[in-house]
Order: C-alpha cells, then structure tokens, then sequence
C-alpha cells in the first residue's frame, strides 16, 4: 500500500471527496501547528486516583490489563513517600476521547525487585522479584519503572 505524497493544498488528490473544499493536507498543517505550538501550560493534569493499599493498586492494574493492555507501574520518591502508580486514559468519558487518570498508591519502601508479582490464588499475595524465571503459573508480573522524580504534570 503506498502513501499519499501532498505538497501543497492545490495539489491535494482528495481535495473535495471528503467535503467540499475539503483536504487532509490543511487539516494535518492545523495539526502540526498546533502540537508545535503546545507549551507545558497547555498540558492539564490527570485526575488523582489515590487507592488505599498497594495490593488494591496491583489488582487494579491486573484487571485493565486483561482488557485493555499490559499494565506497568511507576515509582518515584517524593516529599520522603513511596509512590507506586500509573498514567491510564478512560476512554469515552461522556463527550470527550477519554479522561486521563493518575492511579496511585504509597508504599513502604522502594520497589525490591523490577517487578511486582501478584498471585490471586490460592490467597491473593504480592511479592517482589527481580526476574521472571521460575514463575509460578496464574501470577501477573507487573514491570516497575523507576523515575528520577516527580512526573511534572502531577498535581499532589
């Protein structure tokens, strides 16, 4: 499948079929001005989640990442707390694309391995290990991202 080469509005090839005076050439030039023009103050903060324990994160997480994608969970240090969390996008919030949450937890200490390891049976445990040989079946690992600090657009 080839791609559409447009140079120029005039030289549109589907300029009128979409509408009339229609042409994906102008509307993509609006779209990269835009994103171009976008500042740090034009990007709005997620809404906080703050979940009550670090198991109640993980099940969370487990549970969209069998419907929607893999899951992964940050850490960063901040004001001498533990934050374990992740950015997730609800989709089809009322008439907007989605609304952009932050779910997070505070734990007790750094993470102590790269992934957290949450089993639901035979009674739901977490765990911390540093690699995946030797997992058992029916746990999810979740990878543990480390950050230098505080995501900029956070707002707690």
């Amino acid at each position: 499948m080839g791609s559409l080469q447009v140079k120029s509005e005039a030289s549109c090839p589907l300029r009128g079929q979409i509408a009339p005076n229609a042409c994906p050439y102008k509307a993509l030039k609006a779209v990269r001005t835009t994103v171009q023009e976008m500042t740090r103050e034009d990007i709005q903060p997620p809404v906080n989640l703050k979940i009550a324990s670090m198991i109640d994160l993980a099940r969370m997480l487990v549970s969209w990442s069998q419907r929607d994608r893999p899951a992964s969970m940050l850490y960063f240090e901040h004001n001498g707390k533990h934050i374990y969390g992740t950015l997730i996008s609800n989709h089809g919030y009322y008439q907007y694309y989605g609304m952009p949450l932050w779910v997070h937890a505070e734990g007790d200490s750094p993470p102590k391995g790269s992934f957290l390891a949450y089993k639901a049976r035979p009674k739901e445990a977490l765990d911390w290990v540093d690699n995946l040989e030797g997992s058992e079946p029916m746990t999810v690992h979740l990878p543990i991202i480390k950050l230098a600090g505080k995501l900029d657009i956070l707002d707690f």
